[in-house]
């Protein structure tokens, strides 16, 4: 900072030099404009492509779906089964598939808390990859 000590009358005056502030600010100004870019982060989503064509799955492999439906019924490919037996039923299932994949077919009127907790069942009984089946809107 610079002050003018004016021989006037009415005594000192004391003005700021705002030249090396106005350096300081852009500055600044420079590292945040090359700082930004960097500090962005992304997120990938990978999200899978409708098929076009209907293409039959290879034989012997048979997708392990579990359904939930309103009323809080749990089927296990289409076969009716109790919560306590699914652990054992999806474990058993898993051991012969190499993918580990449960596929899962919910009813939009079904509780959320229940279907999160078949979800976790399912991981807990072995499964890697969980999947969502989803209605066609045509």
């Amino acid at each position: 900072m610079a002050f003018s000590v004016g021989g006037g009358r009415r005594g000192p005056q004391g003005e700021i030099n705002v030249t090396p502030l106005i350096d300081i600010v852009l500055v600044l100004l420079i590292i945040f404009m090359v700082m930004t870019p960097v500090m962005l982060k992304e997120i990938v989503a990978k999200v899978p492509q409708k098929q076009t064509e209907n293409v039959p799955q290879p034989p012997g492999e048979n997708p392990i779906v579990v359904e939930l439906d309103a009323h809080d019924l749990l089927a296990l490919n289409g076969e009716a089964v109790a919560p306590e037996a699914l652990a054992a039923r999806i474990g058993e299932r898993l051991l012969h598939d190499r993918q580990k994949v449960v596929f899962f077919k919910i009813d939009d009127e079904a509780n959320y808390g229940r279907a999160v907790r078949i979800m976790d069942i399912c991981k807990g009984a072995g499964a890697k990859t969980l999947g969502i089946v989803t209605k066609d809107e045509r």
